[in-house]
């Protein structure tokens, strides 16, 4: 029987297990990408082969969830299986702080630092957007990334490459999966390797979504534009775009908003979704291929998964949770692909319909590997692990979201958002005959004790994990940076928390392995 991962902290951190005996790990993280634009999720437009290859030879999870809406805090969360209420990172960090070497994670244990510690040679091949970039962090022996986090082109990018700095011509989705191919050359049997591979791509957001189409898939999709939903833009998205500028005014055209706005319907977006989508999958196949030349397709584990979902006209909205305000909470922007592949160890051609969040991949990751010793002190998540081979497990088919002023809890059946403050509009779906999210049923008479009952299981999670120092419906604060900057709207806090501390950058005391 598999141990699943406790609250209770561990002492013992190091695994019995020999390094040589652990396997060697790829985890490969997109950017922004709904499982709906992949062939294997049922996407018949858009040309996703080698991804399509992964899940058909591995096992594709067809329920998996973001913890939030925006990468710093999904990524933080996949590296150390802790909530954004617990991290501290709340939303799309900075590039550029006043504290040197400052990173975002390094007081919680995180994967490479826990890999490395039992014999593992790690790597980071793509975005970071964790804490400052210019120096390698979090134990990553081999480390490329660009300045920042924000993709604003995909040529004729400034990169670090371990200890150089230079402007790199060739699209950066072909550039990440050369440095991976390049990092997987250089290891050796016996020694297990972890490659986190963090494609920038496909991105979905203005400006990189509406400039001219110039990869090499262009041309196809171009003369093969897929069908993407029409809907009326979304009030949400209408009410960021009337928000308000300096002095109170209010800002319409050529702001952020606006450009989400100019994204929707538009043949030019649509026609970038879908050629960086199968530029990503490229390099999927590309990765692949490397382990097979090299000796390592059996005895490594790769995890194809993305930092959060994307609405690209559902809704009337474009764009990641944060591309709207208040901020929207629908499945599309929450649910994210989620394939395991593992020759020998993992039976191919396997589904599951369980729900699963980010939450959940760290314990099921150590578990799975055999590192089941470790223990992540203070997660939600538990192990999955043992349905990786085929088995079935006791499971809550439950999972929770939460983006700054919303929260949800989302099953099978319901869906329930809440909102801070609480005048703001909450929302209640019934996913079993409105699968789609059309029909609002917050005021509906005859809904009241489920409301109840699902009010009360969202506020009782937050309550059982979110660090008070982090819970910002309770007074809590922000790593970095809040809705200031993009909103205008950190007076939400400010006026029901007279004493709220602003956001803050200052070095922490990093964990001991």
């Amino acid at each position: 029987m598999r141990i699943l991962v406790s609250l209770v902290w561990c002492l013992s951190a190091a695994s019995s297990m020999a390094a040589e005996d652990l396997p060697n790990i790829v985890m490969i993280v997109s950017d922004n990408q709904s499982q709906s634009l992949l062939g294997t999720y049922g996407n018949t437009e858009i040309r996703t082969p080698n991804i399509d290859r992964l899940a058909a030879e591995g096992v594709r999870y067809d329920n998996a969830y973001a913890v939030s809406g925006v990468c710093s805090p999904t990524r933080a969360t996949l590296l150390t299986g802790l909530l954004p209420s617990q991290t501290g990172i709340h939303v799309a960090l900075q590039a550029n702080v006043d504290v040197e070497n400052w990173s975002a994670i390094e007081e919680f244990r995180n994967l490479p630092e826990t890999l490395r510690a039992a014999g593992y040679k790690t790597a980071l091949v793509g975005k970071y957007h964790l804490g400052a970039h210019e120096k390698p962090q979090l134990g990553f022996d081999y480390w490329v990334t660009f300045p920042g986090g924000h993709t604003t082109t995909f040529y004729d990018e400034l990169v670090i490459d371990n200890d150089k700095v230079y402007r790199e011509p060739s699209h950066l989705t072909d550039f990440w999966t050369d440095r991976a191919i390049d990092f997987i050359s250089r290891q050796s049997a016996g020694q297990p390797f972890f490659l986190l591979l963090t494609y920038n791509g496909p991105y979905m957001l203005p400006p990189t979504v509406t400039m001219e189409p110039n990869n090499r898939h262009a041309q196809h999709y171009l003369e093969n534009p897929p069908s993407f939903p029409q809907e009326p833009v979304h009030p949400f998205l209408k009410t960021w775009a009337k928000g308000r500028g300096p002095n109170g005014l209010m800002v319409r055209e050529g702001t952020t908003a606006w450009t989400a706005i100019e994204a929707l319907n538009n043949k030019t977006a649509i026609i970038n979704a879908a050629a960086e989508t199968s530029m990503v999958d490229d390099g999927v196949g590309e990765v692949i291929d490397s382990l097979g030349q090299h000796g390592f397709s059996d005895n490594t584990l790769v995890i194809y998964t993305s930092d959060q979902g994307s609405s690209y006209g559902h809704h009337g909205l474009w764009g990641n949770t944060s591309w709207s305000f208040p901020f929207a909470a629908y499945t599309i922007n929450m649910q994210v692909p989620l394939i395991y592949w593992q020759p020998g160890k993992i039976p191919g051609g396997q589904t599951n319909d369980m729900m699963v969040a980010q939450v959940d991949l760290l314990p099921t990751l150590l578990d799975h590997i055999g590192l089941d010793d470790i223990v992540i002190e203070d997660t939600p998540g538990k192990s999955f692990a043992a349905t990786l081979e085929g088995d079935e497990i006791q499971w809550e088919d439950a999972v929770y979201f939460e983006f700054v002023t919303s929260r949800a809890v989302q099953t099978r059946k319901w869906k329930y958002i809440r909102r801070f403050p609480a005048s703001d509009p909450r929302e209640l779906y019934d996913l079993e005959v409105d699968p789609n999210e059309t029909e609002n049923l917050i005021s509906s008479a005859k809904h009241v004790e489920v409301i109840s009952r699902l009010d009360s299981r969202l506020a009782r999670y937050f309550d059982t994990y979110a660090d008070e120092k982090y819970d910002l419906w309770n007074g809590g604060t922000a790593k970095g940076r809040l809705l200031e900057e993009h909103y205008g709207r950190d007076d939400i806090f400010h006026k029901r928390f007279p004493n709220w501390r602003p956001p803050f950058v200052e070095k922490a005391k990093p964990f001991v392995y």
